[in-house]
């Protein structure tokens, strides 16, 4: 069985990238369109989106019966015996959404099926463009997980509820995904302006990059990532074989008993992010000024763009830098505080890894909004003119967000429910929990302001657009552990 499960795993890698090149050759076949009036790519990038899917599907049943088998012979190996319903639950009971990297896979994979079932009842093939990028940032961002690997579940995770409560969450993740989209081409339509994009656009990246890069980054122009180490763990599919598996490095401070992740600095990125920091600040303060008081802004000349364009330039610059080192593979000289001493089992060589940390991904995130931001600036006009009446767009969006609203709020009612058979308690104020509640709370503000309040426009609409500026954070910065540890943080390497 151990190589019939290799053979899945390996034709899974290859569907993937076979899914990642559809759905890529289909960005360019939206992206045309929206450029080229001229060029008819709709139908055929809609082809090539649909191939992607197709590819995709066939790519997570593959992680999901490799799964299911490894489940199998992790029994079996223990000299259990299966019945055949034992091994029909076995084959089920782990779906590809159990580590970061297949969650993200999948939640690119609920997105696709979403836009495409919203674009043959709608038709608004504009909003591919966007809603193939998320999906192809979100695969993109798998890729810098460092466990890819299938593991047998966990006790707490074996469970019938893992099948639910998981699945419904990324659904209503990918449909609020698709609400943000269209709450977004909807303020595009009615005339919002693009100082009014510009500013939060630029607010948001300094934003971001501080967070990234902290206090260090902040005060003394320097980017601190965590380096890796490279260790061998023992295969649960050949008796025999070793994997290789990357790591961030940990040690222990003196008198201490629990570790800390090590950081070190990347010489170079630092000054250049932090110049970044402060052209997109100076940018938003520009911008938020021409709108308050109306002046005009919308234009290339203006001192706001300017100063933006520059900031992307010095993150583009940072960026490429970061890469460098990273790809280089030089091997680094650990400085431990006094006292403290490495995690134990953990060894050199130290490098730098694309899959030791994630300050690359998120850097690499800002850095795509601030670009995408530069892009529709030009298109503007264009995107405006494709799009239907904002009343359509409006209605699009509430019904989108209000498909998606119940069914959070069935798996947050049915995570409680499992968490009470696995940890004994309904509700634990754990950072996913707490994060998840937020979520639900600003949705649930969203559809009161429509139905109760009866608002209509650009105010609903930007709570949509802020409502998934928190589901972004609620899946990745919780698992990342960017809110501290928790029960449900995964994949923080």
């Amino acid at each position: 069985m151990g190589s019939t499960i290799e053979e899945l795993l390996h034709a899974g890698v290859l569907l993937r990238f076979v899914a990642i090149g559809a759905y890529a050759s289909a960005f360019i076949g939206y992206a045309a369109r929206l450029a080229v009036k001229k060029l008819k790519l709709d139908m055929l990038a809609t082809l090539l989106a649909g191939a992607g899917v197709a590819a995709h599907t066939a790519y997570l049943v593959t992680r999901w019966v490799a799964a299911g088998r490894i489940e199998i012979l992790a029994r079996e190996r223990t000299g259990d015996v299966l019945t055949a319903m034992d091994r029909f639950w076995f084959m089920i009971m782990h779906p590809p959404y159990t580590n970061l990297f297949d969650a993200l896979n999948f939640v690119a994979w609920a997105l696709m099926v979403c836009y495409l079932i919203v674009e043959r009842r709608w038709g608004l093939r504009i909003v591919g463009a966007l809603a193939v990028a998320r999906a192809l940032v979100a695969m993109g961002e798998a890729a810098l997980v460092s466990d890819q690997h299938i593991e047998p579940l966990v006790p707490a995770l074996q469970s019938y509820w893992i099948l639910i409560h998981v699945a419904m969450l990324f659904v209503s993740y990918s449909l609020f995904t698709l609400g943000a989209v269209m709450a977004l081409l909807y303020l595009v339509k009615t005339g919002t302006k693009n100082a009014t994009f510009g500013a939060v656009q630029a607010a948001a990246s300094a934003l971001f990059l501080a967070l990234i890069g902290g206090g260090k980054l902040l005060f003394s122009a320097t980017l601190q990532m965590a380096p890796g180490w490279t260790h061998q763990t023992p295969s649960k599919l050949t008796p025999g074989k070793m994997l290789d598996v990357t790591s961030a490095v940990h040690y222990i401070p003196a008198g201490a008993e629990k570790a800390l992740k090590y950081v070190t600095p990347v010489s170079g990125v630092g000054p250049f992010l932090l110049a970044a920091i402060a052209l997109f600040l100076v940018s938003a303060i520009l911008y938020f000024r021409a709108v308050r008081s109306g002046t005009d802004a919308e234009t290339v000349k203006a001192p706001a763009f300017t100063f933006f364009a520059l900031g992307f330039g010095a993150l583009t610059v940072g960026l490429a830098l970061l890469i460098s080192r990273i790809a280089s593979g030089a091997e680094l000289q650990l400085t431990l505080p006094p006292g403290a001493e490495l995690a134990r089992g953990e060894h050199g060589p130290f490098k730098l890894s694309f899959a030791s940390n994630y300050s690359l991904g998120l850097i690499a995130l800002v850095w795509g909004t601030s670009f995408g931001y530069l892009c529709t600036h030009f298109l503007r006009d264009r995107i405006a003119a494709g799009l239907p009446d904002p009343r359509r767009l409006e209605e699009i969006t509430y019904k989108v967000i209000i498909a998606g609203w119940p069914l959070l709020t069935i798996g947050i009612v049915m995570g409680g429910m499992w968490a009470n058979e696995a940890w004994g308690r309904f509700w634990g104020w754990d950072p996913k929990e707490t994060w998840a509640l937020i979520t639900w709370v600003v949705y649930a503000g969203y559809l009161h302001t429509r139905i109760t309040l009866g608002w209509a426009g650009k105010r609903p609409a930007a709570i949509a657009v802020f409502a998934f500026a928190v589901v972004v954070f609620t899946f990745m910065g919780v698992n990342l552990g960017l809110t501290g540890d928790g029960l449900h943080s995964y994949g923080a390497g």
